[in-house]
């Protein structure tokens, strides 16, 4: 069982979020979690093996929510979903050290196998934003 949390501040898409993980059978949820500040406090206590984070949080960016999370526990492994499709937001996460990027548009598929290829060492990302990174270089 891959166990992750969830960090959206939007309480539509965190419940939809949560439900995808709980109709899955691979997947538990530990919680989730409306603002970085609370995810810093909490996730520690109990921590996930993979976070699912959105970037526009109210106070703390989940940006940097990823940077701070990735040194309380550099071997949890974080995705950003989120509707951001810029190259700087997109590279500032990947360099803060979330190791997958999608859009909110993915399918609860789409979203399910990410856990598993991060979970597994790799690097999921919408092919969209996939597009931007192989440009850039």
């Amino acid at each position: 069982m891959i166990t992750v949390a969830i960090v959206e501040d939007d309480d539509g898409l965190r419940s939809s979020l949560r439900s995808v993980l709980e109709d899955a059978q691979r997947f538990k949820c530990l919680g989730t979690f409306a603002s970085a500040e609370d995810a810093l406090r909490d996730i520690p206590k109990h921590p996930p093996e993979v976070v699912l984070m959105d970037i526009n949080l109210p106070g703390m960016s989940g940006i940097e929510c990823v940077r701070n999370l990735r040194e309380l526990l550099p071997k949890c492994r974080v995705i950003m979903i989120t509707v951001y499709r810029d190259n700087e937001r997109i590279f500032e996460a990947l360099r803060a050290g979330a190791s997958g990027y999608l859009l909110k548009r993915a399918t609860p598929k789409i979203i399910l196998d990410a856990i598993l290829d991060v979970h597994q060492g790799g690097s999921p990302m919408s092919s969209e934003v996939a597009r931007k990174v192989v440009e850039a270089f």
